[in-house]
C-alpha cells in the first residue's frame, strides 16, 4: 500500500457512491450502509445505525478533544500503512471511522452529505493537514 501512495506521511480515505465492476463498495451500498475506502486497498463497512450513534458522540465532544482524537486516529492509520504486515484490520477500521466522522465534523459538513461521497486527504507534514473534497 505505502509504495503506491505519493505522500510518505499521509493517506486518503474516501466514501464512494459506486464502483466499477464487482466490488465490496457496491454490495455495501446495496445494504444501505456506507463504505469507507483507505488508499483504494482497504474497504470497511460503516452501518448506518452505527454511524448515527458515532456521529452523535463526535458532535458531543469539545472542539479541542475532537481535534486531538482526529489527529491520533490519523497517526494510527499512518502507522498501520507503514507496517501493514502487523496491521490489525479491526483497529484500522475503528480508526478510519473515527477519523472520517471527526474530520467531517471538523470541517462543518453534514454527515449525510459526506456519506454520499467525499474524499479526505491527511498529510501530517502539511501546514493544513486535512483536506476534504465532497460532491
Amino acid at each position: 500500500m505505502r509504495d503506491e501512495f505519493p505522500l510518505a506521511d499521509g493517506f486518503v480515505i474516501s466514501c464512494p457512491t459506486m464502483a466499477v465492476g464487482p466490488s465490496p463498495v457496491r454490495e455495501i451500498r446495496k445494504r444501505g450502509n456506507i463504505p469507507l475506502v483507505l488508499q483504494d486497498d482497504v474497504v470497511v463497512e460503516l452501518k448506518r445505525a452505527d454511524m448515527v450513534e458515532s456521529w452523535r458522540s463526535a458532535c458531543a465532544l469539545g472542539r479541542a478533544k475532537a481535534d486531538d482524537l482526529m489527529k491520533s486516529a490519523a497517526l494510527r492509520i499512518t502507522d498501520a500503512l507503514a507496517d501493514e504486515d502487523s496491521c490489525d484490520i479491526e483497529s484500522l477500521a475503528e480508526n478510519m471511522t473515527t477519523f472520517f466522522l471527526l474530520a467531517v465534523r471538523n470541517q462543518g459538513l453534514k454527515v449525510q452529505d459526506a456519506s454520499r461521497f467525499c474524499a479526505l486527504t491527511w498529510h501530517a507534514e502539511a501546514e493544513v493537514p486535512l483536506h476534504i473534497q465532497s460532491f
